[in-house]
């Protein structure tokens, strides 16, 4: 097998693997949300979304540098949203004490799993194939596969998409009001800068859609 086509394998395999670790997330909200509300939700779920989120982030990282230059890689929208998981994780990882943490018993925490686990399955089903090489000046290796026109992409650009920003922001800012102990001073110094800057800078990519 040509490294072209192992490279191409490893993509989609990628691209699968996480819409499948997307849509189980997803049902594990379903599952648990009802039996044990948002109060007990973390104990069954925080870990496995980190899980998730890190696998997905660093993976997306790393293809993007695979197929794109690195100018274009660092200017994506693409890279923008990998670095804002990568301080949601950072910022709200509570890695020791979860179950008990006040921000993620708050219903933004489930509103984001919802609509990230949707979001992400949608988005890493659609790029699923490659076309070209994005490196001659082509965008295709992440392509826009959704019609305008869909109920789906309408869903998700109209519905899904903002209830994510809104729910992404609002646990960020729980978290600057709640005291913790996993609180660092550079990292609520970068924090405040991201949530003065998050609006602006989600609707510049929700617009760019088009």
């Amino acid at each position: 097998m040509p490294p072209s086509r192992i490279v191409s394998k490893l993509y989609q395999y990628y691209r699968i693997t996480n819409a499948f670790l997307y849509a189980a997330l997803f049902t594990r909200w379903l599952i648990l949300f009802p039996l044990v509300g948002g109060k007990f939700l973390p104990g069954g779920i925080h870990k496995f979304l980190i899980s998730v989120m890190v696998y997905s982030t660093l993976g997306e990282i790393g293809w993007l540098f695979k197929f794109r230059t690195w100018k274009r890689a660092v200017l994506s929208r693409t890279m923008l949203k990998d670095l804002t998981f990568i301080n949601f994780i950072a910022t709200l990882h509570y890695h020791d004490d979860y179950e008990h943490a006040l921000v993620l018993r708050n219903i933004s925490y489930s509103l984001f799993i919802v609509s990230l686990a949707l979001s992400q399955c949608y988005v890493h089903c659609s790029q699923l194939f490659k076309k070209d090489s994005p490196r001659q000046g082509s965008t295709a290796v992440l392509p826009t596969t959704h019609n305008g026109k869909s109920m789906v992409w309408k869903l998700y650009s109209y519905v899904v998409l903002p209830i994510m920003y809104i729910s992404e922001f609002n646990l960020l800012l729980l978290n600057i009001q709640y005291p913790s102990y996993h609180k660092m001073p550079r990292l609520e110094v970068v924090n405040k800068i991201i949530l003065v800057l998050f609006f602006p800078l989600a609707i510049t990519c929700w617009k760019k859609q088009w």
